[in-house]
């Protein structure tokens, strides 16, 4: 079901994409080829059939981070693959629209009857508000573009609810959109634990002669970072990450509730497989943001297994064995990754000492430390508009310490309208009625979701709600709720778990 022919194209395309976008940061008109060929490729599917535009979408989502694998510049304008693909699909949608409606005369959009529809609709007014308070307020018009720019990514629940809502939901079985999403989901998470392990392994071994031009060519297409810790380790950590952590949940709850049949053996082993390399690159990431969404989750799914599923206390501690085995391995793996004996490793770091200094570090590191001196300046600025807002743009002064910041200002004085600290991001520029709209349609899609999925067979749909709380907790310290990674899986997830597929 998984592992079949889909998720096989998805993976062998996904790495002929990044194989060209590396080639691209080499030769940057192999960037511009690129862009092209995947853009009018999108656009051409899309045409044939609209879902598999927002396949191409949903697959660069899900591994591209900041959307800059590829990007097309022209006099100082810059666009990013990601830009593109979201215009191919909500222009070729809008076209289909307009075009049933000249013919039927009837407006026809399936998000409108989504039960959803008045609680996204009031988050866009807030939104709205937040646009035109951005030009009341004299926000700097840059600030206000690129500020606004992300929470576009919403017109996608069009195209999505057009797609996914069409087909009816059953408790025995996933319709055939949602089955597709998750399997073009699954080869890019796989893709990631790949990327990610690749990258471990060329850095802890010092690999001369690639490691400056894939270090390059990481931090200049957004995908991530890649930074030197104790003893040789490196942490590599990329935004869509993410997806790690919320895939993590989905699998885990397809190991250890699905029914153990004969036929399903080998799928259960290769869920188990991934579950455990998904959790390495989780702590591989050393982002202690998602280490607090996995404690989080945790304890959202042993809830779930006790109040939603009423598993009993002996297959309860079955349940966690294999957990706990599954983080066992994936330590051994990350160990093994690092500490391979050809060519010859350059690590010699304490695997306990550290994870736990990067546990227990909250003050000290420049990161820390510039996220510290960040919130007391972002609160006094929510303070001057607690309710309704400065609108998008409205910028922060503070002293960071971030040596990138420290080069060009002795000072650390840093001015900026982006933030970590996400959902205060979210109450400086929406206010705190815009914030609480917010909050209000992830509650509502969480609690439809769990009182429709009591009794359903299907445990893909309890992972997705552990995963839209895990990602609203990671949101608290790092900004996704008010990005395309978070928006994206908000616009799936609602769509997919909307009562309307009952």
């Amino acid at each position: 079901m998984l592992f079949n022919k889909i998720f096989r194209k998805t993976l062998l395309f996904i790495f002929l994409a990044e194989l060209l976008s590396f080639f691209g940061y080499l030769l940057p008109e192999f960037n511009k080829i690129g862009f092209l060929i995947i853009a009018s490729l999108a656009l051409i599917l899309s045409l044939i059939k609209l879902e598999y535009g927002l396949w191409m979408l949903l697959a660069e989502l899900f591994i591209g981070s900041k959307g800059y694998l590829f990007f097309f510049e022209h006099e100082g304008v810059i666009i990013s693959i990601r830009i593109a693909l979201w215009l191919v699909v909500m222009a070729v949608w809008l076209g289909q629209a307009i075009s049933a409606w000249i013919k039927d005369k009837k407006l026809n959009i399936e998000f409108a009857r989504s039960p959803y529809f008045p609680y996204f609709g009031a988050l866009f007014i807030f939104i709205g508000f937040g646009l035109i308070s951005g030009f009341l307020n004299h926000n700097e018009f840059s600030d206000i573009f690129f500020d606004f720019n992300g929470w576009l990514y919403f017109a996608l629940v069009f195209p999505v609810y057009s797609i996914i809502n069409k087909t009816p939901r059953s408790s025995e079985e996933l319709p055939k959109p949602v089955l597709s999403i998750f399997q073009i989901f699954t080869a890019s998470i796989t893709w990631l634990c790949a990327k990610t392990f690749l990258l471990l392994f060329i850095f802890s071994h010092n690999i001369i002669g690639i490691i400056y031009e894939l270090y390059g060519w990481t931090r200049d297409s957004g995908v991530g970072e890649i930074t030197q810790m104790q003893g040789g380790f490196y942490r590599v950590f990329f935004q869509s990450h993410i997806f790690a952590l919320i895939g993590f949940f989905i699998f885990l709850l397809l190991i250890l509730n699905k029914q153990k049949e004969k036929q399903e053996k080998k799928l259960l082993i290769f869920c188990f497989l991934l579950l455990t390399l998904l959790l390495s690159v989780i702590l591989i990431s050393f982002s202690r943001s998602f280490w607090i969404g996995l404690a989080v989750g945790l304890l959202i799914y042993w809830l779930v297994n006790l109040l939603v599923y009423r598993v009993g206390w002996k297959k309860f501690f079955i349940n966690n064995g294999i957990l706990l085995f599954s983080a066992i391995l994936s330590i051994g793996i990350i160990i093994a990754v690092v500490k391979f004996p050809y060519p010859k490793p350059i690590g010699g770091f304490s695997t306990t000492d550290l994870l736990s200094e990067r546990a227990g570090q909250i003050t000290g590191e420049a990161g820390v430390s510039s996220r510290w001196s960040l919130l007391p300046e972002l609160w006094n600025e929510i303070k001057q508009a607690p309710i309704l807002g400065q609108g998008f743009g409205a910028a922060v002064t503070y002293k960071s310490s971030d040596p990138r910041v420290l080069q060009s200002n002795l000072d650390g004085e840093y001015t900026t309208y982006a933030f970590e600290w996400g959902w205060l991001d979210i109450w400086l520029k929406l206010g705190f009625l815009g914030m609480l709209s917010y909050l209000i349609l992830i509650g509502k899609i969480c609690y439809d979701g769990i009182i429709q999925n009591y009794n359903a067979k299907q445990k893909i749909y309890s992972g997705l709600i552990i995963g839209l709380f895990v990602i609203a907790v990671v949101s608290i310290f790092s900004p996704y709720m008010n990005h395309p990674l978070g928006i994206g899986y908000l616009i799936l997830a609602s769509a997919i778990l909307s009562p309307r597929n009952a």
